[in-house]
């Protein structure tokens, strides 16, 4: 009595999907390494009410200080606004003007609040930049977060 071996040929979409994953674990790794250690979160916003204080702080240690000036005032600011794009004004861009008032160099990572949704902006000293962190149908309101990243 002989027993049939059946080999199993992969199917495309199995290679495609097994591909996937590989990607997916690759990019999940060099995101957490590129992130590292951040400072704590600081949000803000346009035309929407500000988010109200966490009654439940982080733990101590968990995030690196902020950039300051000797005077003790952040390095960092990031100041938002929104801008209709010429060809259909109900189409608006939602910018970030990201301002260093320090002499050193500093990266920030500028996410839609809540989101994963980010851009990195990395700013030498004594640099203002105006980046686009999105674009929204009508709507002139929107939540950021930012952190420095070290």
């Amino acid at each position: 009595m002989t027993s049939k071996t059946i080999r199993r040929i992969p199917t495309q979409a199995s290679v495609v999907f097994g591909a996937l994953l590989i990607a997916l674990a690759i990019s999940g790794r060099s995101a957490q390494a590129q992130l590292g250690r951040t400072t704590a979160p600081v949000s803000g916003g346009t035309g929407v009410a500000s988010q109200p204080p966490n009654a439940f702080q982080g733990m101590t240690g968990t995030y690196a200080p902020p950039h300051k000036t000797p005077d003790g005032r952040a390095c960092i600011t990031v100041h938002p606004m929104t801008r209709a794009q010429i060809v259909n004004p109900r189409i608006i861009d939602q910018i970030v003007i990201i301002n260093n008032i320090c002499g050193q160099s500093i990266k920030v990572r500028v996410c839609y609040a809540g989101s994963n949704d980010c851009i990195n902006v990395p700013l030498g000293g004594y640099e203002r930049l105006q980046r686009t962190l999105g674009v929204g149908a009508g709507s002139t309101s929107f939540r950021y977060e930012y952190r420095e990243l070290y």
